[in-house]
């Protein structure tokens, strides 16, 4: 989508070009680098679990990433969630929950729980196990949101 913005420059005026308009052409802003890119990696009867793909972060032989817990039912003005950052040694496939932050209905921050567990080798077919396939083997859904409010507003989708 292209704008095209007309605008009366003063500078036109002053300078004797009074009634000559100056036009500009802007083009939307590109996404924003690092942008949320939010990927079911599974489900429960009652939570979809997300991974923020955009957010994944190696240092020192940790990968981290965001892990989000969203109701699966809920009306769309129902923005409550948790966010939980993970730590995973890959090559070993080890993982480790760290800070948790809950969000209210209206999606503002309602509390942060910081914990220092240890990690722990991941059970096959875990949660753990499905997102260490995300955020260490590169698996991805077909589908993404920009956000959790997107997800929550696409009506919690069920399919990826």
């Amino acid at each position: 989508m292209i704008l095209a913005v007309s605008v009366m420059a003063l500078s036109l005026a002053t300078a004797g070009q009074e009634g000559q308009v100056a036009t500009e052409t802007l083009t939307p802003a590109a996404p924003a680098a690092g942008a949320s890119e939010w990927h079911v990696v599974s489900r429960s009867a009652t939570t979809a679990y997300m991974i923020d793909v955009n957010g994944i972060r190696q240092q020192g032989g940790i990968t981290t990433a965001l892990l989000a817990r969203v109701p699966t039912t809920g009306s769309a003005s129902d923005r409550s969630h948790s966010v939980t950052h993970m730590s995973f040694q890959c090559s070993a496939k080890q993982s480790k929950s760290g800070e948790e932050i809950y969000y209210a209905p209206d999606g503002s921050e309602e509390e942060r729980i910081s914990n220092d567990y240890d990690f722990e080798a991941i059970p096959a077919n875990s949660l753990d196990d499905h997102a260490k396939a995300v955020v260490c083997d590169g698996e991805r859904s077909s589908r993404s949101y920009p956000t959790i409010a997107d997800f929550i507003s696409a009506g919690r989708p069920a399919r990826n």
